[in-house]
């Protein structure tokens, strides 16, 4: 967990879009629920400062939202490999928006993205 005087930089980038009350609901709490498991798990008392960036961006065909930290990659652990509640709530939330999960992790930080893509029209 990061403590109270360690700074914490969250940077907000990308093309917004209008979307409906439900998709912005589902929206916001994934990227609360984001941004919360890397305050926890990414930046250990040892790290001096750290950054998540949160990206959102929408196009005709589709949109794409990932929160990013420059914090520990995630560990992976026998007993939790499917991940925790959160990955459980994050996985449920994008169900409901028809989107794919995809979670990046290396040694200078994780990426999760949620990302919709429309179906093609013939």
């Amino acid at each position: 967990m990061v403590s109270d005087d360690q700074p914490i930089s969250i940077e907000v980038r990308g093309q917004g879009s209008n979307v409906s009350r439900q998709k912005a609901e589902n929206l916001g709490l994934i990227v609360a629920e984001l941004v919360i498991n890397s305050l926890k798990h990414a930046f250990g008392n040892a790290m001096q400062g750290g950054g998540i960036v949160v990206t959102y961006n929408a196009v005709e065909t589709g949109w794409t939202l990932s929160v990013s930290n420059k914090g520990r990659g995630k560990q992976m652990r026998a007993s939790n490999a499917e991940g925790g509640l959160g990955t459980g709530i994050i996985a449920a939330l994008a169900r409901q928006l028809d989107a794919q999960v995809v979670t990046e992790s290396r040694a200078q930080g994780t990426s999760v993205s949620v990302a919709h893509r429309a179906a093609k029209t013939v």
